[in-house]
Parts: C-alpha cells; structure tokens; sequence
C-alpha cells in the first residue's frame, strides 16, 4: 500500500515540477556561462520627460508617513497606468526640501527610476530592460521577482524533494536494482564532493 501510495507520489510531483524543472536547470546552464550564452536580445532603454497631470500637482509636499506612501501609491498607479510602469519591487523616497520624489521600480532584468520635481510639475522617466536571456537568469534567482514568484520557487523545491526521496524509496524497494541504485547515489555524493574540493584549489 506504502509503495502504491510513493509511486503514485513520485510520477504526479515529477509532472506537476516538468516544466520548471526543466526551467531551472537550463537557466542554471546559463548563469555559469554568461559569457558564452550573452545576448542582447530584447534588450531596450527609455529617458522621458513627463508632464503630471493636475490631480498629482501637489504645492504642499506631504509630511507625515501615510501621506507620503498614500500620494506615492498614486503616482505609481499613474505610472503604471498611462505609461505602463510595472514592477515586482516598489520603493520611494520623498525630498522635502527640494521638492523631489524618487520612484523606484524594480524587478527581473530591468528596472524603471522616475524623479519627481514638485517645483517644475514634471517626472524624469528613466526605463531599462537588460534582454530576455537576463530575464531567465533573474527569475531563476528570484531577483526583484517578487513574493508569488519566490512562493513559486518554494514549492518548486518541496515538489523537487518530494519527487527525489519517493524515487528513493522506490529503489530501495527493488532489490533487482538496489544496489545499482546506492551505488550511483554514492556516486553522485563523491562526485559532488570532488567538485567543491576541486573548485578550492
């Protein structure tokens, strides 16, 4: 019953993680060749001077906290509305004494700075992407990818264990192939082993 249950257990968490299975191990292939694998593909860069519209024409700059992240959350929906802004991280910075606002969007392969100037009426609109091969290689990191995507990789992980140790279990139930199977375990351990002390020297 135990063995029905693991097969059964091994053969959907390996289909459920095939895609991005696949996903992280060749965006692994990637990140330790960079410089075999570099492109330019996609990659694009934008400096606008933008005009605000009267309701974010502010001659008082809020002063507490709340005011200051409540008009910061509404020059980020502008921006992402009208100018289709998006970020997976958000942050900002208001200066006072020189009527500015500093926007930052982050997230994977690019990002987008807006400068606010309260005095001029106008955002310094400055957008970057890197290309779609720093694309991958970010998502893989989970850099700026925000909280959905590093949930994802989460279970990504626990689906990838899931898959191993059932298979695991499978082999050891197997005597026909158990010790062929402890022995490329044993292998895979030494091997890895030898690399990391190799990588020393």
């Amino acid at each position: 019953m135990l063995a029905k249950f693991m097969r059964l257990l091994h053969s959907y968490s390996s289909m459920l993680v095939l895609v991005l299975l696949l996903f992280f191990a060749i965006t692994g292939i990637t990140l330790n060749h960079p410089d075999l694998l570099y492109s330019t593909a996609g990659k694009s860069s934008r400096q606008q001077v933008l005009t605000l519209p009267e309701t974010l024409q502010y001659s008082d700059l809020p002063q507490s906290d709340s005011e200051q992240a409540a008009v910061a959350s509404q020059f980020r929906d502008w921006l992402s509305r009208e100018h289709q802004v998006k970020a997976s991280v958000f942050s900002y910075q208001f200066d006072t004494d020189d009527s500015l606002l500093e926007l930052d969007f982050k997230r994977p392969a690019g990002y987008a700075s807006v400068v606010v100037d309260f005095a001029a009426n106008t955002a310094e609109l400055e957008l970057e992407f890197n290309g779609y091969l720093a694309l991958l290689n970010d998502l893989h990191k989970g850099r700026n990818a925000g909280l959905s995507w590093l949930l994802l990789i989460d279970l990504t992980a626990v689906a990838c264990i899931i898959f191993a140790l059932t298979g695991f279990y499978l082999m050891l139930k197997q005597a026909t192939r158990r010790s062929v199977g402890n022995s490329l375990a044993m292998l895979g351990i030494f091997i890895s082993l030898f690399a990391y002390i190799l990588s020393l020297h």
